[in-house]
């Protein structure tokens, strides 16, 4: 079996956004592009590939730059069984959804001490205001004049106890495949991006400048044995094919997969179908290695597409209590 390469896509936020988006919108917007810069057929036959194994592919969410999602449901659970949870501990995890690759062994070990962790990232929920162009007074028919409100997610860095909070807007996306034609061309394609400054709208009211990102460097990481048993620190929206779930520490995601139509909204005639991903943070236990873990699968909605399962996994060196 051939070793997975993986590689770092950094990509700033030109803007402000409403979601940090996921493994799945990153597949989605890598495969719009992938038929714009080449063909349709092209990007049908690649999805093909990577839904029937041919090609193997995993992407994680996107990331705050030099940071990885802390694994709570694993700390929680050993605080619970050691006898050392309380409110305070609990918050200042949950605090932490980022932390530094050098400090996940350390929290692990010692979940204990997640006040005393420095630099972390955290997601703020917030609104942003918008009116608006009053139609009657412009002559604009169509345009409401109203007030409303857009969801905004912000990602905030504290790099140490009292210090004022930096937004973040420099992210990373995480990429890891084996070499293979297709893979050359979406690499490519990446770096055709990068060059010609071309956005990525990642995102609802793109043109509101909202959810819109530009590629500015790919580095290649070191390479990874994909049959390698092991625990993993999952990255992405995983859907599980081959993972030992006792050996496991899961957190679910469970979303309704109804399609959107525009003009009409959400599809009312497709409600009741739903589908659980593992969130990012769980950690997998891979008793065939990273390849077999995840996959992903035909819609139930468009034959033709894919729900995109397969999300990157961070190998752990170690693991408390294991």
């Amino acid at each position: 079996m051939a070793e997975w390469k993986y590689y770092r896509i950094d990509m700033d936020l030109m803007g402000r956004m409403t979601q940090l988006p996921d493994s799945q919108k990153m597949f989605g917007a890598l495969v719009h592009r992938f038929s714009e810069t080449y063909s349709s057929v092209q990007a049908t036959q690649m999805v093909d590939k990577i839904k029937g194994g041919a090609m193997p592919l995993a992407l994680s969410n996107m990331l705050p730059r030099g940071y990885l999602p802390a694994p709570h449901t694993e700390l929680i659970h050993q605080l619970s069984v050691d006898g050392q949870g309380n409110k305070k501990m609990y918050q200042a995890l949950k605090r932490r959804s980022y932390v530094k690759s050098g400090q996940l062994a350390e929290l692990m070990r010692e979940p204990s001490r997640a006040s005393d962790l420095y630099p972390y990232a955290h997601i703020e929920f917030t609104q942003q205001i918008h009116a608006s162009i009053d139609s009657k007074r412009y002559n604009l028919p169509g345009l409401d004049p109203n007030l409303y409100s857009v969801p905004e997610v912000i990602v905030k860095e504290v790099t140490q106890e009292g210090k004022q909070e930096q937004t973040i807007c420099e992210f990373s996306l995480y990429l890891a495949m084996e070499e293979c034609p297709e893979g050359d061309l979406l690499l490519k394609m990446l770096e055709l991006a990068r060059a010609e400054g071309k956005t990525f709208i990642l995102g609802p009211r793109g043109s509101q400048g909202l959810n819109t990102f530009t590629v500015t460097q790919i580095q290649e990481e070191s390479s990874v044995t994909s049959n390698q048993t092991g625990y993993y620190l999952n990255l992405g929206m995983l859907l599980p094919k081959n993972i030992d779930f006792d050996r496991s520490s899961l957190k679910l995601f469970t979303s309704e997969r109804r399609p959107y139509n525009p003009p009409g909204g959400w599809d009312t005639g497709n409600s009741g179908k739903f589908i659980s991903f593992i969130e990012a943070g769980s950690i997998v236990y891979a008793p065939t290695g990273i390849e077999c873990a995840g996959h992903s699968i035909q819609s139930p909605f468009h034959p033709r597409d894919i729900v995109f399962g397969s999300a990157l996994l961070y190998p752990l060196s170690e693991r408390e209590g294991d």
